[in-house]
């Protein structure tokens, strides 16, 4: 019995390792941001049924060494220890809370706006055109996904974009030129194919 238990406890492992990638040296610094102010767990491993290694504060940078296959989990170190967090929750810049344009509805403007985090999810690295279509000649880039915040930057036709995640509606984006992070409408861009990885 136990030669059987050894040979499957071994294919277990392989693919355990197979499902989580190995973390790399260096990493890249990300800004903790998730949105209502409070911590972000930090879990054993990439479920949020796994066990609460502790808690980062929001605003607080975290040096992210790998990404799982989904791009669900950052990988990060832990108190000298290898941990998990939701991907969902880092952000390139530091998180900046605007105040609602006036004359908006405060309350139903959250709700949209925590409806549309809801479909957020990190992707491969790809870059994107602003493709103005009113008169002005250029597009928001926004602090969040909503129109009703104020934005960041004037995003210029054929300004070159890295699209890190998406939502059901927006992109969000790193300028190439300036490194400014935001987020900017789908329909405002045209796509130029897979960029670098991370």
């Amino acid at each position: 019995m136990k030669k059987r238990i050894v040979p499957f406890l071994l294919a277990l492992a392989v693919l355990i390792a197979a499902m989580i990638p190995a973390a790399t040296a260096g990493g890249t610094v990300k800004y903790v941001y998730t949105r209502n102010s409070k911590p972000l767990n930090v879990r054993s491993w990439p479920s949020v049924n796994a066990a609460l290694l502790g808690t980062i504060p929001n605003g607080r940078t975290v040096t992210v060494e790998n990404y799982t296959a989904d791009y669900a989990w950052a990988v990060i170190t832990f108190e000298g220890k290898t941990a998990y967090v939701m991907s969902q929750y880092l952000v390139d810049a530091s998180p900046v809370y605007p105040t609602p344009v006036p004359g908006g509805d405060t309350q139903n403007i959250i709700s949209a706006m925590e409806n549309e985090f809801r479909t957020y999810r990190v992707v491969s690295p790809y870059t994107v055109l602003a493709k103005p279509v009113r008169a002005t000649g250029w597009v928001n880039l926004r602090y969040v996904p909503s129109t009703e915040f104020g934005h960041a930057d004037n995003l210029y036709a054929n300004t070159q974009l890295t699209v890190v995640a998406e939502t059901a509606n927006w992109l969000q984006v790193r300028k190439n030129d300036t490194g400014v992070t935001g987020y900017v409408m789908r329909q405002y861009t045209i796509s130029m194919g897979v960029g670098t990885g991370r």
